[in-house]
Protein backbone atom coordinates (compact mmCIF):
# COMPACT_ATOMS: atom_id res chain seq x y z
CA UNK A 1 0.00 0.00 0.00
CA UNK A 2 2.75 2.48 0.93
CA UNK A 3 4.72 1.58 -2.22
CA UNK A 4 1.77 2.35 -4.54
CA UNK A 5 1.18 5.65 -2.72
CA UNK A 6 4.83 6.60 -3.25
CA UNK A 7 4.58 5.60 -6.91
CA UNK A 8 1.44 7.71 -7.25
CA UNK A 9 3.30 10.68 -5.78
CA UNK A 10 6.17 10.14 -8.22
CA UNK A 11 3.78 9.95 -11.18
CA UNK A 12 1.94 13.02 -9.94
CA UNK A 13 5.21 14.94 -9.53
CA UNK A 14 6.42 13.85 -12.95
CA UNK A 15 3.13 14.86 -14.59
CA UNK A 16 3.05 18.28 -12.92
CA UNK A 17 6.71 19.01 -13.74
CA UNK A 18 6.17 18.08 -17.38
CA UNK A 19 2.99 20.14 -17.55
CA UNK A 20 4.78 23.16 -16.09
CA UNK A 21 7.61 22.67 -18.58
CA UNK A 22 5.53 22.18 -21.69
CA UNK A 23 2.02 23.45 -21.01
CA UNK A 24 0.78 20.37 -22.82
CA UNK A 25 -1.29 17.66 -21.12
CA UNK A 26 -0.55 15.07 -23.81
CA UNK A 27 3.19 15.52 -23.37
CA UNK A 28 2.89 15.51 -19.58
CA UNK A 29 0.96 12.22 -19.47
CA UNK A 30 3.47 10.67 -21.88
CA UNK A 31 6.37 11.69 -19.63
CA UNK A 32 4.56 10.53 -16.48
CA UNK A 33 3.43 7.27 -18.14
CA UNK A 34 -0.18 7.73 -17.13
CA UNK A 35 -3.36 8.06 -19.18
CA UNK A 36 -5.12 11.32 -19.94
CA UNK A 37 -8.38 9.97 -18.58
CA UNK A 38 -6.71 9.11 -15.26
CA UNK A 39 -5.26 12.58 -14.73
CA UNK A 40 -8.56 14.21 -15.66
CA UNK A 41 -10.40 11.95 -13.19
CA UNK A 42 -7.94 12.89 -10.43
CA UNK A 43 -8.33 16.55 -11.33
CA UNK A 44 -12.09 16.30 -10.79
CA UNK A 45 -11.89 14.54 -7.42
CA UNK A 46 -8.67 15.91 -5.87
CA UNK A 47 -8.81 19.60 -5.04
CA UNK A 48 -5.08 19.84 -4.27
CA UNK A 49 -4.17 18.15 -7.54
CA UNK A 50 -6.46 20.51 -9.47
CA UNK A 51 -4.82 23.49 -7.78
CA UNK A 52 -1.32 22.16 -8.53
CA UNK A 53 -2.39 21.55 -12.16
CA UNK A 54 -3.57 25.16 -12.44
CA UNK A 55 -0.27 26.37 -10.97
CA UNK A 56 1.67 24.23 -13.47
CA UNK A 57 -0.32 25.73 -16.35
CA UNK A 58 0.37 29.23 -15.02
CA UNK A 59 4.08 28.42 -14.85
CA UNK A 60 3.98 27.21 -18.46
CA UNK A 61 2.16 30.41 -19.50
CA UNK A 62 4.80 32.46 -17.67
CA UNK A 63 7.50 30.64 -19.67
CA UNK A 64 5.71 31.50 -22.91
CA UNK A 65 5.38 35.12 -21.87
CA UNK A 66 9.07 35.24 -20.97
CA UNK A 67 9.98 33.83 -24.38
CA UNK A 68 7.74 36.37 -26.12
CA UNK A 69 9.47 39.12 -24.12
CA UNK A 70 12.90 37.79 -25.06
CA UNK A 71 12.06 37.74 -28.76
CA UNK A 72 10.45 41.18 -28.68
CA UNK A 73 12.76 43.12 -26.37
CA UNK A 74 16.06 41.28 -26.00
CA UNK A 75 16.08 39.92 -29.53
CA UNK A 76 17.47 36.68 -30.87
CA UNK A 77 20.42 35.70 -33.02
CA UNK A 78 19.63 35.04 -36.64
CA UNK A 79 22.17 33.63 -39.10
CA UNK A 80 23.02 35.15 -42.46
CA UNK A 81 23.38 32.29 -44.92
CA UNK A 82 25.23 32.69 -48.20
CA UNK A 83 25.70 29.77 -50.57
CA UNK A 84 24.63 27.35 -47.90
CA UNK A 85 27.06 28.58 -45.24
CA UNK A 86 26.55 30.81 -42.22
CA UNK A 87 28.53 33.96 -42.96
CA UNK A 88 27.33 36.19 -40.15
CA UNK A 89 24.86 36.46 -37.28
CA UNK A 90 22.71 39.45 -36.48
CA UNK A 91 20.31 40.36 -33.71
CA UNK A 92 16.66 40.28 -34.79
CA UNK A 93 13.55 41.36 -32.90
CA UNK A 94 9.91 40.38 -33.21
CA UNK A 95 7.71 43.42 -33.70
CA UNK A 96 4.65 41.16 -33.65
CA UNK A 97 5.58 39.76 -30.22
CA UNK A 98 6.10 43.31 -28.96
CA UNK A 99 2.67 44.31 -30.28
CA UNK A 100 1.00 41.34 -28.61
CA UNK A 101 2.73 42.01 -25.29
CA UNK A 102 1.69 45.66 -25.36
CA UNK A 103 -1.91 44.75 -26.17
CA UNK A 104 -1.95 42.24 -23.31
CA UNK A 105 -0.28 44.49 -20.74
CA UNK A 106 -1.91 47.81 -21.71
CA UNK A 107 -5.15 46.98 -23.52
CA UNK A 108 -6.66 50.41 -22.86
CA UNK A 109 -3.80 52.05 -24.68
CA UNK A 110 -2.86 49.56 -27.40
CA UNK A 111 -6.04 47.71 -28.37
CA UNK A 112 -7.88 49.65 -31.03
CA UNK A 113 -11.58 50.12 -30.38
CA UNK A 114 -13.76 49.34 -33.37
CA UNK A 115 -15.68 52.41 -34.44
CA UNK A 116 -17.49 53.65 -37.50
CA UNK A 117 -14.43 55.56 -38.74
CA UNK A 118 -12.51 52.32 -39.15
CA UNK A 119 -15.32 50.11 -40.40
CA UNK A 120 -17.56 52.49 -42.32
CA UNK A 121 -20.97 53.86 -41.45
CA UNK A 122 -22.76 50.53 -41.65
CA UNK A 123 -20.05 48.60 -39.75
CA UNK A 124 -18.82 47.09 -43.00
CA UNK A 125 -15.61 47.67 -44.91
CA UNK A 126 -14.87 51.29 -45.78
CA UNK A 127 -15.64 52.45 -49.28
CA UNK A 128 -13.08 54.33 -51.33
CA UNK A 129 -14.89 57.60 -50.59
CA UNK A 130 -14.82 56.96 -46.82
CA UNK A 131 -11.09 56.13 -46.98
CA UNK A 132 -10.41 59.31 -48.96
CA UNK A 133 -12.37 61.41 -46.48
CA UNK A 134 -10.53 59.83 -43.55
CA UNK A 135 -7.18 60.44 -45.28
CA UNK A 136 -8.08 64.08 -45.90
CA UNK A 137 -9.03 64.53 -42.22
CA UNK A 138 -5.73 62.99 -41.15
CA UNK A 139 -3.75 65.23 -43.51
CA UNK A 140 -5.58 68.29 -42.16
CA UNK A 141 -4.74 67.27 -38.58
CA UNK A 142 -1.08 66.67 -39.47
CA UNK A 143 -0.93 70.06 -41.23
CA UNK A 144 -2.28 71.76 -38.10
CA UNK A 145 0.35 69.97 -36.02
CA UNK A 146 3.11 70.68 -38.58
CA UNK A 147 3.87 66.96 -38.66
CA UNK A 148 3.03 66.25 -42.25
CA UNK A 149 6.05 64.75 -44.00
CA UNK A 150 7.50 66.79 -46.82
CA UNK A 151 6.54 65.08 -50.06
CA UNK A 152 9.16 66.97 -52.06
CA UNK A 153 6.73 69.14 -54.06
Amino acid sequence: MVKSLVMAKQIRKSFLEALAGTGNVSEAVRVAKISRSTVYKYRKIEVDFAREWDEAEQEAADRLEREAWRRAVEGFDKPVIYRGKVTDIYKDYSDRMLELLLKAKRPGKFKKPIDSEETGKERGPQTGLEKTAASERLIAILDKMSLRPDDGS
